[in-house]
Parts: C-alpha cells; structure tokens; sequence
C-alpha cells in the first residue's frame, strides 16, 4: 500500500505532482536530488519524496447554483 508524504496528503497529488515534475526534467530543468538512476519520472518522484519540489494548490472555483424554485431555460438542439 502506498502511504503519501504528509505534506502531499493524496496519493493522486503525488502522481500529479510528479507527471509534473517529470515534464520539467524531460524539457530540460536540472535534477534537484543525487541519484545513478536516469528515469525522469523516478527522479520526480525521488525529488518530491525529498521536499525539493515547491508547488501550491489551487482553491476550487464552485459554480454557481441558481436557488430552489428558480427557472432554467434550456436551448434543446434539433
């Protein structure tokens, strides 16, 4: 079982992060952690187990809703 760093919370955050971070290597950033290994995606993952990866979260815009007994008009398509 997978068990995320703390300040990750989230198994999916983790992999987002990394896909992330991945991206980065593959375009050219520099690795940010000693390893023998050359895999992108296993220098990520070792980058953001090491807390040498900065990223924030952004807050969710939430839609609104109209309020009960509101009508919506709809456009139906032929």
């Amino acid at each position: 079982m997978f068990i995320a760093p703390d300040r990750v919370r989230s198994k999916y955050r983790f992999v987002n992060i990394c896909a992330q971070r991945t991206r980065q290597i593959l375009d050219g950033a520099t690795q940010r952690v000693d390893l023998n290994v050359k895999k992108p995606a296993y220098v990520a993952m070792q980058e953001v187990l090491a807390d040498k990866v900065e990223w924030t979260v952004k807050e969710a815009v939430v839609p609104e809703v109209p309020e009960s007994g509101e009508i919506l008009q709809v456009e139906v398509g032929p």
